[in-house]
């Protein structure tokens, strides 16, 4: 408060031409409050002169891609709720938290009366190149899945980073103010000089070896700031808010983009090695704590108290997933309930045994019901080598792809499916594709196939339970022990590429309704950013389904997210002509925030074939 938000105010009382657009969650707002209710009175007065715009961003800051529909939207109105209580107004604008979008959020602002929210331009930018640079200075339109419009006004990561860079002695201020004033044109434009943290100005947590070290004597970062801002302003640049741009007639939106895009479903701010899976799949234990957060969300309905609901809304807040220190994770786990016993149903119906047929060579096993034919490989750990519904035809969906499909040298090897990848760095890869001597129980409504699988970590469980019109994996990882510091892909599916059409697409709900992509251009959601940094995308998938189709024939996946909260990577690539088409189902990436003692969590996942009625 004293190093960082008192002097943010204090700006203002330094440069009387200047305004300020500040945002806060609702809980953050509270904190704020109780620790110096002055400087929340300072800040109500500031915005009723017209000087401080506040800007939103719910009671939490959550990744609102990685949280259900209805999460986001009690989000939202807690916050507003908390906004009215304790700043007698409610904001217009927006600040997408952590800037993590995906359309499917845009239902939840207009829901909560927002006219317009604030975006990163940069890394939608990346994935769609026939975007004219021009528009990152002006307002645009975009849509929910549904049609709903909302305005956007671009944040930039490049200005922030160049704030941040002169104000803590990085940049000169002569050179700062020379590219600030080459991006002004005889057209109007907005540019956000910054919009980032406030409280590293003039205060350190020490969190990372790079930061640059505070100035003991001479001039401090807000003095500075100050200094920086009247350069600007002898330059001729004019300050202003995001209210004023949205109500000029000059900045009124004249194009509508999609920013998501199937090689960046969720875009997030900064460089790639700052990526969605940072909240997902690394930190101390992500998956554990999105795993229960999501179980306590299938128990909630909107109805219910709202408390509850802003408990689990916090209970999902983003810094509990990155940089959390021991004594905060500590204090964290004690107050975490046992995992609640939900049940999860099996889609399909189940067969009758008359209907199981099952055939078995040395190396081969095929499975029959009245819908389904399942091929496994017993040499590679019970790897399917075809997979085939009857509902969607009689054309194998996922299977494997062989040595020599591919008709390129670095495309010789086997593509698997139904199996587990674990890569640990600088180390070695452990695979469950070992021989194995399947158990086999023909039940009354199912057949299934366990197989113990050995590996270097430990013996890996594998269950394959096959149904009228589906089929299930299930993986217990459980039995390996601690997480180790890897990138750990399970359920790894390769569709058959002449199964689908050309015109293949991919369905997931990525915190709203579920959004459609076309797959057309090569993307690859789980390559590796760098040497330190092993996935650079994912889908949120938050109802826990994915849908692979081409307009005619769709291939339904389903896992229980409220036992195993992973994330689909997603791959396609053309090579020498043909498709190559994969999903994974990621339960820990590495990036800098990830640390050990997490344990590791089985997996499940549904499959299912279909027609799609015209």
């Amino acid at each position: 408060m004293r190093r960082a938000y008192r002097p943010l105010l204090g700006l203002l009382e330094e440069l009387p031409w200047l305004c300020l657009a500040v945002e806060a969650p609702g809980h953050t707002l509270e904190m704020l409050g109780e620790l110096d209710p002055e400087w929340l009175e300072q800040l109500r007065g500031r915005m009723e002169q017209g000087r401080v715009e506040f800007v939103g961003s719910g009671d939490t800051q959550l990744i609102g891609p990685l949280v259900p529909a209805a999460v986001n939207r009690m989000n939202q109105r807690l916050g507003r709720e908390t906004y009215r209580s304790l700043l007698a107004s409610e904001p217009r604008v927006a600040l997408v938290n952590e800037l993590a979008w995906s359309q499917g959020l845009v239902d939840a602002y207009l829901d909560a009366d927002y006219q317009a929210v604030l975006m990163e331009w940069n890394n939608p930018r990346r994935s769609h190149p026939e975007w004219d640079d021009e528009w990152r200075y002006r307002p645009v339109w975009t849509c929910s899945p549904g049609g709903r419009r909302l305005p956007v006004l671009w944040t930039d990561a490049i200005a922030f980073q160049k704030f941040q860079r002169v104000v803590s002695g990085e940049l000169e201020v002569e050179r700062y103010v020379e590219w600030v004033a080459s991006q002004a044109t005889d057209r109007p434009r907005h540019l956000f000089l910054y919009s980032n943290d406030a409280e590293i100005f003039d205060y350190r947590v020490g969190r990372f070896a790079a930061e640059p070290a505070l100035e003991e004597r001479g001039e401090g970062e807000w003095e500075r700031m100050a200094r920086v801002l009247t350069e600007l302003r002898s330059a001729g640049v004019n300050f202003t808010t995001p209210r004023a741009l949205l109500d000029d007639p000059a900045f009124q939106p004249e194009v509508e983009l999609e920013l998501s895009h199937i090689a960046d479903p969720i875009p997030v701010k900064k460089q790639p090695k700052y990526n969605v899976t940072r909240w997902a799949l690394t930190g101390r234990d992500d998956v554990g704590l999105n795993t229960r957060a999501f179980a306590r969300a299938r128990q909630l309905q909107e109805g219910q108290d709202p408390e509850a609901w802003r408990q689990l809304c916090r209970s999902w807040s983003s810094d509990q997933r990155t940089h959390l220190t021991s004594r905060r994770w500590n204090k964290l786990r004690s107050q975490q309930e046992p995992f609640p016993d939900l049940p999860w149903e099996e889609r399909g119906d189940p067969p009758r045994a008359s209907e199981v047929r099952i055939h078995r060579s040395a190396e081969r096993m095929t499975v029959e019901t009245g819908g389904v034919q399942l091929k496994l490989n017993l040499r590679r750990g019970l790897a399917i080598e075809s997979l085939a519904f009857r509902e969607s035809g009689s054309e194998p969906l996922v299977g494997t792809l062989g040595h020599g499909y591919f008709d390129h040298i670095d495309w010789a090897a086997d593509f698997y499916s139904g199996h587990t990848v674990c890569e640990l760095p600088s180390d070695r890869r452990v695979t469950d594709l070992a021989r194995v001597e399947p158990r086999i129980d023909p039940g009354p409504n199912r057949v299934e196939i366990v197989g113990d699988i050995p590996t270097p970590l430990g013996t890996l469980v594998k269950k394959l339970r096959v149904f009228r019109d589906s089929v299930t994996l299930e993986f217990k990882l459980s039995g390996w022990g601690e997480r180790p510091a890897c990138s750990l892909r399970t359920g790894i599916l390769t569709l058959l590429p002449e199964a689908f059409g050309p015109s293949l697409s991919v369905t997931a709900a990525n915190g709203g309704e579920p959004e459609r992509f076309p797959v057309a251009e090569p993307c690859d959601q789980g390559a590796s950013v760098s040497a330190l940094i092993t996935a650079g995308a994912a889908f949120g998938a938050t109802d826990g389904r994915l849908q692979l189709d081409d307009g005619k024939l769709a291939l339904d996946l389903s896992w229980p997210n409220f036992r195993a909260a992973a994330l689909p990577l997603f791959t396609f690539q053309r090579v020498a002509g043909k498709r190559f088409v994969r999903i994974a189902f990621s339960l820990s990436e590495i990036d800098e925030t990830h640390r050990p003692g997490a344990p590791l969590y089985d997996f499940q996942l549904s499959l299912r074939g279909r027609r799609i009625s015209p």
